[in-house]
């Protein structure tokens, strides 16, 4: 029930976000949004089923290929869409990649020659995990990088997604995940582009499987070991998008509330955090090093804190906050913290107003699905078109998104799900949430919703597979909540 609870919470949120985000209209229409939402949640609690018999009809004309060639053909088409989106939209320089992209490849060139991390805005004003990830590809592959970091993001995301996938559902729901997040518009059309929201789309299913798999084996040592590998992928994650620092705490949580305060949970739960402190403290290092001040991970903390606590702010960025925050001060640590400092004292000046935005920036994360389409389309000449000009390319976009939305509140709201549903869902709903509880308190923006891709795939392969779902657990292909859930 807890784990339909966080569903249901996560379904009406999207419904609603993506109501309000692509219907132009006033405030008046938000009691209407909030009626349809409801009304669409409560469709699909009375006629899931009926759409599931409809799905057990497509299922049988899914090809009945083994789980690796369906895997392998997922990838082989991933990549390719990925590669024809490329050579359609190469990267223009200030046009289709935007500022933040070209610092990135800066800093990634550097780290490859081996000079100074650092740019006119800072020593740590970017977070360095992107440009890690790049600077071992620029010796090869040179001004190819970014579609090599794309394919290769993509193939790790999709392996992850499988894996995870097969873990909680079976293999059926894996390949058809996987294809999924193959063919997702918005994601093939990021391949010309430079995002780090790529990363992490490859990091977060990789933590998560790491996770269940620590709870399933019965080895408390290779418990460690994945919990481990748990942690690494959560502190990479930190180094590339600075907001996913209490990403972490989903661990122990987690873990409490399915498995109990047992041995495996503190081992699992110590080897995390162990994972996550050692990628994170040669950085940590380095920034007291070069500042002089205690900084995280980046510099820009302050900023975006300073940004969007602004009486005049919707949540979102702002590059005239930006310029007032970076004229606080010259120094980067002075800066940074003034930053918090006054963010902290605008939100008691003004609290009704800070946690107004508070409310609406969750729907700003999940509103859209059209960013990087968005980026190629309006940008390919140099200059920003209009809107109307792509309506046919976001609506198809946009329409895969809601169908998706759609299928995942079917199977939320499913009367078959309390009994279908494992504890190792609630993991799931953990990482879908996450981005609406953390990026509710700082910058909000449709890109942030990109790690939740692998996650949604799976919960929207679910119900299409369900007709399937018997013959898996008969073969011993489902696993359990009580197998993720074995304390060892």
């Amino acid at each position: 029930m807890f784990s339909r609870v966080l569903g249901g919470f996560f379904a009406a949120m999207v419904i609603f976000g993506f109501l309000w985000m692509n219907i132009a209209g006033s405030a008046e229409l938000i009691p209407a949004f909030a009626i349809v939402s409801a009304a669409t949640l409560a469709v699909a609690r009375m006629k899931g089923d009926m759409v599931l018999a409809w799905s057990s009809r497509a299922h049988r004309a899914l090809p009945d290929a083994p789980p690796a060639v369906w895997l392998f053909a997922a990838v082989a088409l991933g990549i390719t869409l990925r590669i024809f989106v490329a050579i359609l939209f190469p990267p223009i320089p200030n046009a289709n990649w935007n500022p933040d992209m070209l610092r990135y490849l800066d800093l990634a060139q550097k780290l490859a020659d081996g000079t100074d991390y650092v740019t006119p805005e800072g020593r740590s004003y970017w977070p360095p995990g992107l440009p890690l990830a790049l600077a071992p590809l620029l010796p090869v592959f040179g001004s190819s990088t970014y579609i090599v970091y794309n394919i290769s993001t993509f193939i790790i995301a999709g392996i992850a997604t499988f894996a995870l996938g097969r873990m909680l559902a079976g293999w059926r729901v894996g390949c058809l995940a996987a294809f999924f997040l193959a063919v997702w518009p918005n994601f093939v059309f990021a391949a010309p582009l430079l995002n780090k929201e790529c990363l992490l789309i490859a990091l977060y299913p990789a933590a998560a499987y790491f996770i269940l798999k620590a709870h399933k084996v019965l080895s408390d040592r290779q418990a460690g070991i994945y919990a481990l590998l748990a942690g690494v992928s959560l502190g990479c994650s930190a180094l590339t998008q600075p907001a996913a620092l209490l990403l972490p705490v989903c661990l122990p949580l987690f873990s409490a509330l399915t498995n109990g305060f047992r041995r495996r949970t503190f081992i699992c739960v110590l080897a995390a955090g162990c994972g996550v402190v050692g990628v994170l403290t040669p950085w940590i290092v380095r920034n007291y090093n070069v500042l002089h001040h205690f900084v995280l991970i980046s510099s820009n903390g302050g900023g975006v804190f300073f940004e969007v606590t602004r009486p005049q702010s919707d949540g979102r960025f702002d590059f005239a906050a930006t310029t007032e925050w970076f004229a606080l001060s010259t120094d980067e640590g002075i800066r940074n913290y003034l930053g918090y400092s006054l963010g902290a004292e605008s939100i008691l000046e003004h609290p009704v107003h800070y946690f107004s935005t508070v409310v609406k920036k969750p729907f700003y994360v999940y509103g859209q699905d059209i960013a990087n389409l968005y980026w190629n389309l309006d940008h390919v000449d140099g200059k920003t078109d209009a809107p109307e000009e792509h309506t046919l390319a976001y609506s198809i976009a946009n329409g895969f998104y809601l169908v998706i939305i759609l299928l995942i509140s079917i199977e939320v709201m499913g009367k078959q799900y309390v009994w279908d549903a494992t504890p190792a869902l609630i993991l799931l709903w953990m990482f879908m949430l996450y981005p609406m509880f953390i990026h509710g308190l700082l910058e909000a923006a449709e890109r942030h919703h990109g790690v939740a891709l692998p996650f949604m795939a799976i919960l929207a392969a679910i119900p299409l597979c369900r007709p399937a779902r018997a013959k898996d657990t008969a073969s011993g292909d489902v696993t359990t909540g009580a197998e993720i859930m074995s304390p060892g």
